[in-house]
């Protein structure tokens, strides 16, 4: 089965050791959850999977091909997906346009009405402002500009962040949607409950070390999520 393997990963911001050993695997059609406290590492790891974080020490395959000092660019083309925290947008184009700015930067771009099926919200927005939609909307916009890039590993920061519930929900389908249609995401989140509703698998992150794996279920149950998150008091 197809993978996204990140194995044995070392982060370095000058003589700071931010990821010390960290091993995911993310399989096609499967979504794996990373949680953890502000400032474990979490973001710091999807932007060294994706060539764009500090200097990184460790494997990073995508179906059995090493990343390891490969440009972001060439990761991208070959199928490795980013949605960066906080919404990105170019808010003076249309929400046409901005799919178009994402499809030009691959060989092959994923049909924008294939990404429609996906997320039909965005239908009757394409000819709209993208910096004139809701927050939510927005998120909308900068998920479909990371399908744009016909990617098969799609990596998501935060996606739910300053969100209302509704649109949450919203997120959650989406990624259950993006999972049946054999994408592998790798979702880094503070939404439990949206954890729960889309994970096949979760990693615990403290300190830059993934300290508990497992289903969200179990590991709930044993306490572990409460206590690396720091939710007992």
């Amino acid at each position: 089965m197809a993978a996204l393997s990140l194995t044995d990963l070392h982060a370095y911001y000058g003589k700071a050791h931010v990821l010390q050993g960290v091993s995911i695997t993310v399989e096609s059609g499967c979504v794996v959850g990373l949680f953890g406290r502000n400032g474990v590492g979490k973001t710091t790891l999807l932007q060294s999977a994706m060539g764009l974080g500090p200097r990184v020490i460790g494997g990073i395959f995508l179906d059995g091909e090493d990343f390891s000092g490969i440009p972001a660019d060439h990761r991208a083309r070959s199928g490795l997906g980013y949605m960066p925290q906080g919404v990105r947008v170019f808010r003076d184009l249309t929400v046409e346009e901005n799919y178009r700015v994402a499809a030009y930067s691959v060989p092959k771009a994923r049909d924008l009405d294939e990404i429609v099926g996906m997320v039909p919200e965005l239908k009757d927005l394409l000819s709209r402002p993208a910096g004139r939609l809701s927050g939510g909307q927005q998120q909308l916009v900068s998920l479909m500009r990371s399908l744009a890039t016909n990617c098969r590993f799609l990596m998501m920061d935060e996606p739910t962040e300053g969100l209302m519930p509704a649109m949450v929900e919203r997120i959650a389908e989406v990624t259950k949607r993006l999972a049946s249609a054999g994408y592998g995401v790798l979702l880094v989140e503070q939404s439990l409950l949206l954890g729960e509703a889309v994970c096949d698998r979760i990693h615990l992150m403290e300190k830059g070390r993934i300290v508990h794996s497992g289903r969200f279920d179990e590991l709930s149950s044993s306490g572990a999520i409460a206590e690396t998150l720091g939710l007992i008091h």
